[in-house]
């Protein structure tokens, strides 16, 4: 009935980290730049992508808040 209290797990903050990929977006040639070659291709491959499953114009804004 009265058991331990759980304890409370501690996040520690990031150890070891490296920023090696610095991105932005020209907006005059509507490209991304500095992105990863393997990132290019991801992006650039978006004539094969499957179309979404519900047209976003379609979703009406609610009042419901989880």
């Amino acid at each position: 009935m009265f058991g331990k209290k759980k304890k409370r797990l501690e996040i520690s903050a990031p150890s070891n980290f490296e920023h090696r990929v610095h991105t932005g977006f020209d907006p005059r040639e509507q490209k991304f730049t500095g992105l990863p070659q393997q990132w290019q291709s991801l992006l650039a491959d978006t004539a094969n992508r499957p179309k979404p499953m519900v047209d976003p114009s379609y979703i009406t804004p609610s009042s419901w808040h989880p």
